[in-house]
């Protein structure tokens, strides 16, 4: 079971952080050539998309385990564990180095 995870994980990091690239330099491509109501039903669009992408690590870690080994807390607290590490450098990408950015474009606009 940890050997298959490690692999997962160490396969997902990369894709999913390639995925989360992808997602924000689609979104800033869609700001740049569309305005209102077109710029929101296309990130919409995309974002209903990399949602499904966002989840399907975590239902690909839960599924390769077995029936018996489903029933298990520390299997589900390690594919949970799983998860975060794959998302963990995606998201840190996310809010750190392209926020600003994409808050000029008009995406994730600080509550006033």
């Amino acid at each position: 079971m940890e050997i298959e995870l490690l692999k997962s994980i160490a396969l997902g990091i990369p894709i999913m952080f390639f995925a989360m690239v992808v997602y924000i330099n689609l979104l800033l491509g869609i700001a740049c050539v569309f305005g209102g109501v077109f710029k929101f039903i296309l990130s919409m669009l995309l974002y209903i998309a990399f949602s499904i992408a966002v989840v399907l690590p975590l239902v690909y870690l839960v599924s390769q385990t077995s029936a018996d080994e489903q029933e298990s807390t520390y299997n589900l607290i390690a594919a949970l564990c799983g998860y975060a590490l794959i998302m963990a450098p995606s998201f840190y990408y996310l809010g750190k180095v392209k926020i600003k950015e994409l808050q000029r474009a008009g995406y994730f606009l600080p509550r006033s």
